[in-house]
């Protein structure tokens, strides 16, 4: 499991969930169960990292879509619109880049995605912002500083819309 820093001296873990991720404010108070919550498909092979990145996002009052790899996401966009994805880099079957690419290339609009991995080189950090990614972040990363991203990227969206 690769643990994700809340703060400096705390990390979220499935042995620890009761750790409280706050960002600025929840998004409008909306309750992660309502049909208005805003979607965010948590792509990643890990069953530890989903649940803590599902864990975290659903504090903040989002609603929370689960895929393993690439090939399972993309099936999710046929059954559910999606506000914001954070995808892992590598995965079996269809890694985080290619998923990105294949979504970007196609009839769907692609939604605001940050790309994590545990290979930063410049090569994964490239195809990645080719792909689509607003950010490329580096394993282990301040979940905190994430949720923060989120909501600054969704809020704005949402102001665009209105």
């Amino acid at each position: 499991m690769i643990p994700l820093r809340v703060a400096d001296s705390q990390e979220l873990s499935p042995e620890n969930p009761s750790i409280s991720v706050q960002s600025k404010e929840k998004f409008d108070g909306i309750d992660p169960e309502s049909p208005n919550a805003v979607s965010i498909l948590v792509v990643d092979d890990s069953v530890e990292c989903r649940m803590i990145l599902r864990i975290a996002i659903e504090r903040e009052g989002y609603h929370c879509v689960e895929a393993a790899d690439g090939v399972a996401a993309l099936k999710v966009f046929q059954e559910k619109t999606i506000d914001f994805i954070i995808t892992d880099f590598e995965m079996p079957h269809m890694n985080g880049c290619e998923f990105l690419e294949v979504l970007s290339s196609s009839a769907i609009s692609c939604p605001p995605a940050v790309m994590i991995t545990g290979n930063l080189e410049d090569s994964v950090r490239i195809r990645a912002t080719h792909a689509g990614a607003l950010a490329v972040l580096l394993k282990p990363f301040d979940l905190r500083k994430f949720l923060e991203m989120v909501w600054e990227v969704v809020h704005r969206k949402q102001e665009a819309h209105q």
